[in-house]
């Protein structure tokens, strides 16, 4: 038997990467092992929405995810026939300007392999490698972790190894066999008949400027949208083919690219990758039992469209991966984990219905462009909205709160702040720890490895920002980051005594961006995958947030 080890991801797609490097960022040991001989290639879940922009800041891959995607293209929707006339320039996403509260407003476009790829270097700085032609095979678990049994396929020979570990994750995809042999339930739909054909290639003679698009699905339909890298072009071909043919036939696939675009002059060269997909809408029960747990695919499946099946993923790891990395560490119980799942299912169930309603609309898509609405992808896809207002571990003492909506994804709404919801960044904030001091932002405080509670000082009186501090001193060490907020009229600002940070809000983006601090309500908590925990006006509050989340 192999060594033990805390963490064992058996899947080394986004979701397996990001959980692997938040449990890398907080200490906790981790081994990821991939089935498949090589790395996945292709665009895939390409899109990155802003809340998932929010979690690779925190990770710190963000920078070079801006730096190698490209915004979304306007849609160029051709005239038929003839197929090189624009019938329609469309813009499915425009701009939003960032905020001092939202700097993350806009999609990335940045194929899969790409951002695993940017995941991979940044968990390699923690030397955490993916072990290729590792697969599980099966495992079994008992009170105290999980044996599970794997087999590494080399050069055509396999070896059987037996790892022990005290939890296991699968991100193994929708053929998940931690899911399987869980027993996890996996109800939903199969849409027949809307079989599409996805894949990337090169192609000359062809603008880079737009998303092009011919037909539509009632008849037969074909996107090319130019990748981050020159020449390459990601496929998708709907509507009304011979399947069988497209995918095993390099001649067909083409001939039914010129037929169908009537762009005779498009040339083709390499075929990166293609594969054909049908709509699947399905999520399960819960998202683990016991010490084992899913995320990603392996939980939840639906349509492409909207660009939400990554991210979600994403989403699932990130609100794991602190959860795990507290209970590995002994400052909290392991009945913390049980909230993953509680907080995560109402997400995925609102999550499906939104983009099966996109599926639908986009099935509806005319030729001609006349209908463009169907195409219109609204800014609640940005995923901002996102809460977990819900959950057992929050606690909000705004009077409104009970009866705040509580529906897992909802639009986003900056004049009102409750527990569950995403934590605003603020802009242009003094950190007067750094000398010279110099301006700062909310995300740059928040991580991945601790809470932060912001204490407003002109709301919170002296004598209860003591006992405020008090309470939160008595988290483990390294847990909790304290940070006093001075109103921009402080006349003489320094830094306050027992806080590990004191920022002038300058331009009173960190009020603005707080609406229940106006209301008196002075501390705020933010947990380390940067939801709101807590919103309370002094000590007492704290301690009920902490007793719920902390083993105290």
């Amino acid at each position: 038997m192999s060594a033990p080890i805390p963490v064992l991801i058996a899947g080394a797609g986004p979701s397996g990467l990001v959980l692997a490097l938040t449990l890398a960022k907080n200490g906790v040991p981790v081994r990821i092992i991939e089935k498949d001989t090589k790395y996945h290639v292709g665009q895939r879940g390409a899109g990155i929405q802003p809340r998932s922009q929010d979690i690779y800041g925190y990770l710190g891959t963000l920078p070079d995810v801006v730096s190698a995607g490209r915004p979304n293209l306007l849609r160029c929707i051709y005239e038929m026939p003839g197929g090189t006339v624009p019938a329609k320039i469309y813009d499915m996403t425009p701009f939003n300007p960032p905020t001092p509260s939202v700097p993350n407003r806009n999609p990335i476009i940045l194929g899969q392999a790409h951002n695993e790829e940017i995941l991979r270097a940044h968990l390699a700085k923690h030397d955490v490698y993916i072990e290729l032609c590792t697969e599980l095979v099966s495992f079994e678990q008992s009170e105290s972790g999980v044996t599970a049994h794997i087999v590494k396929h080399e050069n055509g020979n396999e070896t059987q190894e037996t790892v022990h570990t005290r939890w296991l994750v699968g991100a193994d995809g929708a053929r998940s066999i931690v899911r399987k042999q869980l027993g996890l339930t996996f109800l939903g739909d199969t849409r027949q008949g809307e079989h599409i054909v996805i894949g990337d290639l090169e192609v000359k003679n062809l603008s880079r400027d737009f998303w092009h698009t011919w037909g539509s699905m009632s008849t037969k339909l074909i996107y090319l949208r130019p990748t981050e890298y020159d020449g390459i072009f990601s496929l998708l071909i709907g509507g009304q083919f011979d399947r069988d043919a497209l995918i095993n036939s390099r001649e067909a696939l083409l001939n039914h690219i010129r037929e169908t675009t009537n762009r005779h002059e498009l040339e083709f060269g390499i075929i990166k990758w293609l594969s054909d997909f049908k709509p699947n809408i399905r999520m399960v029960n819960k998202f683990g039992e016991g010490n084992v747990f899913i995320v990603g695919d392996a939980a939840h499946v639906h349509s492409p469209t909207g660009g939400q099946g990554m991210n979600t993923g994403v989403q699932d790891a990130f609100n794991l991966g602190w959860k795990l990395s507290l209970v590995y560490k002994g400052h909290t119980s392991p009945s913390l984990l049980e909230t993953y799942s509680e907080e995560r299912l109402p997400v995925i169930d609102e999550m499906l219905n939104k983009t099966t309603v996109l599926l639908n609309k986009t099935l509806a898509f005319k030729s001609d462009g006349s209908n463009t609405a169907s195409l219109d992808r609204p800014k609640i896809l940005h995923m901002l909205g996102v809460n977990c207002r819900s959950s057992g571990i929050v606690v909000d003492e705004q009077p409104d709160a009970a009866d705040a909506p509580k529906v897992g994804y909802l639009e986003e709404d900056w004049s009102v702040l409750y527990a569950g919801d995403r934590a605003p960044d603020a802009s242009r904030i003094l950190a007067l720890e750094v000398q010279p001091v110099e301006r700062s932002t909310l995300f740059k405080i928040f991580g991945p490895t601790h809470h932060t509670a912001l204490v407003y000082t002109n709301v919170v009186d002296p004598g209860e920002t003591k006992a405020v501090l008090e309470a939160l001193q008595t988290c483990p060490a390294g847990s909790m980051q304290t940070v006093a907020v001075l109103p921009h009229s402080f006349a003489h600002p320094a830094k306050l005594e027992g806080f590990d940070w004191t920022i002038l809000d300058t331009n009173s983006y960190a009020l603005a961006g707080y609406p229940p601090v106006a209301k008196g309500f002075g501390v705020i908590i933010v947990r380390p995958d940067g939801v709101v925990g807590a919103i309370v006006k002094g000590a007492e509050g704290v301690k009920r947030y902490l007793s719920g989340v902390f083993k105290l």
